[in-house]
């Protein structure tokens, strides 16, 4: 009978409220003594301060590099407006240069074009020499030789004459 009221007892106090709050209290207490929190807050306490701290340094240096940035940009229109005279003016040089260039190989073409004119000319004018001197050549030995066959005494004569001619070149000698 002990045993069964001890054991009323006992489950009576398992299934109140107020066992289970005081049996869960202890386990807390005994875990925050187990672990130590204020050194965990503490800690948690100092890299949430050094985020912060590190979040301030970055502001601060990209506020810094924001103002280096406007700098760099603040005379961009006029950098920029610089640039492109530059870049008209030596357009414009360079423009001159070609035009200049090509005024000079036209010059050249034309004065390379007269020297072969030239030399073709002159090659036409002695080949139409050459055929002119053979065609006289020709007429003339077409003559002597047609005057020849008319006149016979004329063959005679024009030997004699060469064989005269050679005596006096030989005894002129």
């Amino acid at each position: 009978m002990i045993n069964q009221q001890i054991q009323q007892i006992w489950h009576i106090i398992v299934e109140s409220n107020t066992f289970n709050f005081i049996f869960f209290a202890a386990i807390f207490i005994w875990i925050f003594k187990k672990i130590d929190i204020k050194k965990a807050i503490e800690s948690l306490h100092t890299k949430i301060v050094e985020a912060i701290e590190a979040a301030k340094k970055s502001k601060e240096e990209a506020h810094a590099n924001l103002k280096q940035v406007e700098k760099l940009v603040e005379n961009l229109p006029q950098e920029l407006e610089e640039m492109i005279k530059e870049a008209k003016a030596s357009a414009h040089v360079i423009g001159e240069k070609i035009l200049d260039d090509a005024k000079k190989q036209v010059e050249n073409i034309g004065t390379n074009a007269k020297k072969i004119i030239d030399a073709e000319e002159k090659m036409i004018i002695s080949k139409l020499t050459q055929k002119a001197s053979k065609a006289s050549i020709e007429a003339a030995k077409s003559h002597i030789t047609n005057s020849l066959v008319s006149n016979p005494e004329l063959h005679e004569k024009y030997i004699n004459e060469s064989i005269e001619e050679l005596d006096r070149l030989n005894f002129g000698k």
